[in-house]
């Protein structure tokens, strides 16, 4: 079942650094609902590629919650990353936190890989 906007516990932080600029986006701020989407259509990328990052939106990271109890498990099961023991498997906003460079040039979440 996708998550729903008011069942993501770290959406308000994802909004802070969402690279989507697409306003009318219903995954954005969701990143492991724009993940699945980008995967199911065969993209190698979420829509990160040459977007620009805010660098204040770097600490963001140790704001967010560290579990994801609803979609954790469902989010491993297509989870494209092919470091086994990476910590943020089926974290999705985690992830794309983490890869998401302030130059906009570099690391697209762990999508490259499929």
């Amino acid at each position: 079942m996708p998550t729903e906007p008011r069942d993501c516990a770290n959406r308000e932080i994802n909004l802070q650094m969402c690279p989507c600029k697409n306003e009318g986006c219903a995954n954005r701020g969701i990143c492991c609902e724009c993940i699945q989407a980008h995967y199911a259509r065969n993209s190698t990328t979420s829509c990160m590629r040459g977007a620009q990052r805010d660098p204040a939106t770097l600490n963001l990271m140790h704001l967010a919650v560290k579990q994801c109890s609803t979609n954790q498990a469902r989010n491993a099961e297509f989870c494209v990353c092919t470091y086994e023991a990476c910590e943020r498997r089926g974290l999705c906003c985690s992830c794309v936190r983490n890869h998401f460079t302030v130059d906009g040039t570099g690391r697209t979440a762990c999508m490259n890989g499929f």
